[in-house]
């Protein structure tokens, strides 16, 4: 309990309160365990916490690869993230698409029957006309079902989810309307 109310008071001081102990620990201790190469360009290169907590995601170990491979695959997000200057969501999407695709091709190599389980966790029925936008997710949902990573380039990437985030802004917008309302009548 002291070494608590004493990184609670250092913490206090040097963030103005800004910073609790709960975020520092979940957070900023987590830097001890990042590879050298994220934590230089924590440092140096200009990326928030964030981006530096998607990068250290890639890893040797969930990769399949060497560690030279792996920081090399960082390097190359990193330079491109830094170059199109996305935000950090747009590179923890692309992180997630990295891993999504090694999972796949594991599986892939493993059991033969990725089509199979993808099939079995789709819950898009495109013929439930109920939808708003149904034409609409109808076309999406036939696309994107017949879209693999190898067909696309990163740039289309890019472009796909610019085009997409106005998108999602407005769905979230709605949500939080949604979830106020429901607030308001529990009260």
């Amino acid at each position: 309990m002291k070494v608590a109310a004493r990184l609670t008071d250092i913490l206090d001081r040097e963030t103005s309160s800004h910073l609790s102990v709960a975020s520092f620990v979940d957070h900023y201790l987590r830097l001890l365990e990042f590879p050298a190469d994220i934590v230089q360009a924590l440092a140096k290169e200009g990326i928030n916490l964030f981006e530096a907590e998607q990068l250290a995601r890639i890893t040797a170990e969930r990769l399949g690869v060497t560690t030279s491979q792996a920081k090399r695959t960082r390097a190359e997000l990193l330079s491109s993230h830094l170059q199109t200057k996305a935000s950090g969501e747009r590179l923890r999407q692309r992180v997630n698409e990295l891993l999504r695709a090694l999972t796949t091709q594991a599986r892939e190599s493993t059991n033969g029957e990725v089509a199979a389980e993808l099939e079995a966790l789709e819950d898009f029925d495109p013929y439930d006309s109920t939808h708003l936008f149904w034409e609409q997710l109808k076309q999406l949902g036939f696309a994107f079902r017949e879209i693999r990573r190898a067909d696309v380039t990163d740039e289309e990437i890019e472009e796909l989810l610019k085009a997409s985030e106005p998108i999602l802004a407005m769905l979230n917008r709605i949500q939080r309307r949604k979830d106020g309302a429901a607030q308001k009548l529990k009260i």
